[in-house]
């Protein structure tokens, strides 16, 4: 039972399969067992024609199926670039394929196996099916290749796949007709190796679908062919059609099989901690941040079927490629495509142009002064950067993340953005001001009874998970800071301290400012560090330990506040329940469900107190992006993450 579940689980975490395929491929595999059943014990029924007519009925079904799948690919991705880019939707067609058409089909031929009329018929018709999307793949490629540019490995890679396809379909119609070992052997050769080589090249993953579904289905069919010739197995036929109907009723009927029944007894593992407090980028947000620095109007959107949430916005259009941040509303990369455009200018027009696009994406900058830009030229581009100064007004040399541009003519060819060009107080949901660093700074220093040194703002991060807003420092002495961008609390310290600093005092002074109390909380030591961890920690409440790191005779010294995962709640949810939560979802939906899966969640509130809440991931049908629901266990009470 635990292995169906973990099965059917699989197919929903990695969107193997649309709401759409799974009702065809279940009610299509019942109505063949129902038939396979009638055929055992009716023996009027003429089983020719009757198998003919079912033949045609299922390949019929299948074929909607695969209308409806192309269907959903075609609105949410260009078609040229179908195959190339591996779109997620493109996955989901050819899983329809292997779990839909070879599986149904393969059951088909088990129970029709004492008809021989009709079958090279139906083994032509279901071999050009899944020989189209090869073809295709090959086609594609071989397009691009000529557009773009093509290289000897892909002229070797397009000639391997070539072979394979036509020697495998050569050599079974060969055996087809005539069973030989000097054809059956190279022919089973190649569909092992093959599919070998595939594993061997993305293991875990059968990278390129379009061939290993055509390999698998002649394997199987040639496998059949060769059984089914046998004079033997005629005795046992109708048991062993009677068990295979017996099985697929058992494990795929919709009203309620061994799946239903699995998961009903299967506890849920919790996959994923949210933040209540998280503000997520809603794609319109990202098209409009798009189109503000492009002048494009449309962009299309794609999506990894196994990525829960939009981590990133991937957006092309005809000119762009721009991905946006999707919780910090940071673009990481935009890509011109096409040529540029206009005249070539000068290097501080092309400064103004820089930070006219800042502004225009509605950025405020630090002043002038506090911004230290350089200039470049490389390979006829003109290479703008741009960092923020320390707090003193000299370089940050040190400040790894930098804003830069790159012009050609008036054109933006690239252009990287880091939030640290802003004052933190425009920042994105940060609740601190430039004051309050200051301030959390120089208290830090007063416990090291030091002078505080120039400081700069080194990265902004930004989660949804583990935290949500990590304000990253660096100072001009090589001390490093993490600051919780909503609290202001340090989570993190490291830098080289005084020769004759005490660090146990150093360790208690922080521990009172922390308001610990040592009878409240123990210390262990693992290592070079010491961990001070809460007695009988609230498994309910998010809870922390506290890590200190040093070494005598060494200045390094190192302090974190760091997440205890192991003072978690327990959960004895069943996986069954997410059913209950999509049911409270589906009337609220303005859209036709694609596909789906659930996760169990756990929620922390702005109080870090944790409930459990089960995660909805829901695909539109002719979308690519994803809608997610937050359904609490307890109140039913329902939280759309994405609008």
């Amino acid at each position: 039972m635990e292995l169906i579940s973990r099965v059917v689980l699989h197919i929903e975490t990695f969107f193997l399969l649309s709401h759409i395929s799974k009702i065809i491929i279940q009610w299509t595999l019942t109505a063949l067992a129902v038939y396979a059943i009638v055929t055992i014990f009716t023996k009027r029924l003429d089983q020719t024609r009757a198998s003919l007519y079912v033949g045609f009925a299922v390949r019929f079904v299948l074929l909607i199926g695969l209308s409806i799948e192309m269907l959903h690919q075609v609105q949410i991705t260009e078609i040229f670039s179908l195959y190339y880019d591996r779109q997620p939707s493109m996955r989901q067609f050819l899983h329809f394929l292997f779990f839909g058409y070879i599986i149904v089909v393969g059951f088909y031929y088990i129970i029709t196996m004492k008809v021989k009329k009709y079958k090279g018929l139906f083994y032509t018709f279901d071999l050009a099916v899944l020989t189209l999307p090869a073809i295709q793949l090959v086609t594609s490629i071989l397009f691009y290749f000529i557009k773009e540019s093509i290289y000897l490995p892909d002229l070797i890679a397009i000639l391997v796949i070539s072979s394979i396809i036509t020697s495998s379909l050569y050599l079974f119609f060969r055996n087809y007709w005539e069973i030989r070992l000097k054809t059956v052997i190279p022919f089973y050769l190649i569909v092992g190796s093959t599919l070998g080589l595939l594993l061997l090249v993305n293991p875990g993953n059968l990278a390129i679908l379009e061939v290993t579904n055509l390999i698998i289905f002649l394997g199987l069919l040639m496998t059949y062919h060769i059984i089914s010739k046998s004079e033997t197995i005629d005795q046992y036929r109708s048991s062993f059609i009677g068990i295979m109907a017996a099985i697929f009723l058992l494990l795929v009927n919709p009203v309620y099989n061994l799946a239903d029944a699995a998961l009903k007894n299967t506890i849920a593992e919790v996959q994923l901690t949210y933040y209540e407090s998280s503000n997520l980028v809603q794609l319109e947000e990202a098209k409009t941040l798009a189109r503000t620095i492009t002048g494009d109007q449309d962009f299309l959107f794609q999506q990894p079927e196994t990525q829960d949430f939009h981590n990133r916005y991937w957006l092309r259009s005809q000119n762009y490629s721009v991905d946006i941040d999707g919780v910090s509303g940071k673009v990481m990369n935009l890509h011109r495509q096409t040529d540029p455009v206009g005249e070539k200018l000068d290097a501080d027009e092309y400064v103004a142009l820089s930070k006219q696009v800042l502004t225009n994406m509605g950025r405020t900058l630090l002043d002038d002064e506090q911004i230290h830009v350089e200039v470049r030229e490389q390979e006829g581009q003109t290479i703008v950067e741009m960092i923020p100064r320390f707090s003193d007004g000299t370089i940050a040399k040190q400040v790894w993340q930098k804003t830069s541009f790159r012009w050609e003519k008036e054109s933006l060819m690239e252009f990287h953005e880091s939030k640290i060009l802003y004052p933190v107080e425009s920042l994105k949901d940060v609740l601190l001001t430039s004051d309050d660093i200051h301030r959390i700074l120089q208290e830090w220093y007063d416990l090291l009874d030091q002078e505080m040194p120039a400081y700069v703002l080194d990265n902004a991060w930004y989660g949804y998970s583990n935290r949500t807003i990590d304000l990253y420092i660096e100072t001009a002495i090589n001390h490093s800071f993490h600051l919780d961008g909503r609290t202001g609390e340090i989570l993190y310290f490291a830098g080289d301290l005084n020769e004759n600093t005490d660090f146990e005092e150093l360790e208690k002074r922080i521990l009172s400012k922390l308001e610990l109390h040592p009878e409240k909380w123990e210390r262990h030591r693992y290592s070079n560090f010491w961990d001070w961890r809460e007695v009988g920690a609230d498994p309910s409440k998010r809870s922390f330990y506290h890590q200190f790191g040093y070494t005598k005779g060494e200045p390094l010294f190192m302090y974190s506040k760091l997440i205890n995962y192991y003072s978690r709640p327990s959960t004895d949810v069943k996986v069954a329940s997410s059913n209950e939560a999509y049911e409270i979802v589906n009337p609220t939906f303005d859209f036709i469900p694609y596909a789906s899966r659930s996760k169990l969640a756990h929620v922390i509130d702005e109080d870090g107190m944790i409930r459990e809440a089960w995660l909805l991931v829901i695909q539109p049908f002719g979308k690519a992006n994803h809608r997610l629901y937050l359904v609490d266990l307890e109140t039913k009470e329902v939280l759309s993450l994405y609008e």
